[in-house]
């Protein structure tokens, strides 16, 4: 079952905001987005790793609960968005 996430994030970039689909424990595509700097990845971009700058926690682990789900149509936005970013950069 995927579960849909959306948290505050930090990084040397400053604040920001997290998005995360998880498939059953593990983390498999992600969204963050600091200013207007945004990355993602999901499992397949790098299939050795797991997913490079993919969550490495099971979510079990994450401390993420009710009060951080979000919808998964609200996730497909965000990650559609970030796809079409991505593609401008390259």
């Amino acid at each position: 079952m995927k579960l849909y996430f959306k948290h505050e994030a930090e990084s040397d970039l400053g604040m920001g905001i997290a998005y995360l689909e998880f498939d059953g424990d593990l983390a498999s595509r992600q969204v963050e987005i600091y200013g207007d700097k945004w990355f993602l990845s999901n499992r397949l971009y790098h299939p050795e790793t797991g997913g490079i700058a993919l969550c490495d926690q099971p979510l079990s682990e994450t401390g993420l609960g009710t009060e951080h789900e979000i919808s998964q149509s609200e996730f497909e936005l965000v990650w559609s968005e970030a796809l079409k970013k991505s593609m401008l950069n390259n």
